[in-house]
């Protein structure tokens, strides 16, 4: 997996930084999310790496998919993949892309795992407090993980904060038998 995203990043860098100049981050942001989508599909990539495909073929297939929301820059992005054989990195491509298009804006985003389902007051001091710690705006989703008892995790990108009563166990468990 970070094999994929290492090679992955030059070229949703690449894609940014172009969408960024032409103003066009948000439709390169849905054209990637189509075609990431497609590539995801497994008989849709199992028709696509058919070694009788040319390069040129594979691009008009996703041509096809993504209808008028294909540019010409777009195509020739596509063009580059398939002479690469990168075609299968678009899923990557996209995760990297909208990373960075957060990072622009200057917002994160932010998964809180909670033992308990949280209620709208505890979810709004959460997200009140990652933002002064973040110092960016913060896109928040809550899910429920029974299996951290009580507390919570929460992963901000790269950034982990585990506070959950089964994190606090293992760290007491692992002090006990050293």
């Amino acid at each position: 997996m970070a094999e994929l995203l290492t090679l992955a990043r030059p070229y949703a860098k690449a894609a940014f930084a172009y969408a960024s100049e032409q103003g066009a981050t948000d439709s390169w942001s849905n054209a990637l999310q189509i075609l990431s989508a497609a590539v995801e599909d497994e008989e849709f990539s199992a028709y696509l790496n058919r070694p009788e495909l040319t390069p040129i073929e594979q691009v008009s297939i996703f041509a096809k998919i993504l209808g008028e929301q294909q540019s010409v820059a777009v195509s020739n992005f596509l063009t580059l993949l398939a002479d690469n054989s990168r075609l299968t990195l678009l899923p990557e491509i996209a995760v990297e892309y909208e990373q960075l298009k957060s990072q622009n804006n200057n917002t994160v985003d932010v998964v809180i795992e909670s033992a308990f389902p949280l209620n709208a007051e505890q979810e709004q001091l959460l997200s009140q407090a990652l933002v002064k710690r973040l110092n960016c705006a913060v896109n928040v989703s809550v899910e429920v993980n029974k299996a951290l008892i009580a507390g919570v995790v929460i992963r901000a990108g790269d950034q982990v904060i585990d506070d959950s009563a089964l994190n606090k166990l293992e760290k007491m468990r692992t002090r006990l038998l050293s």
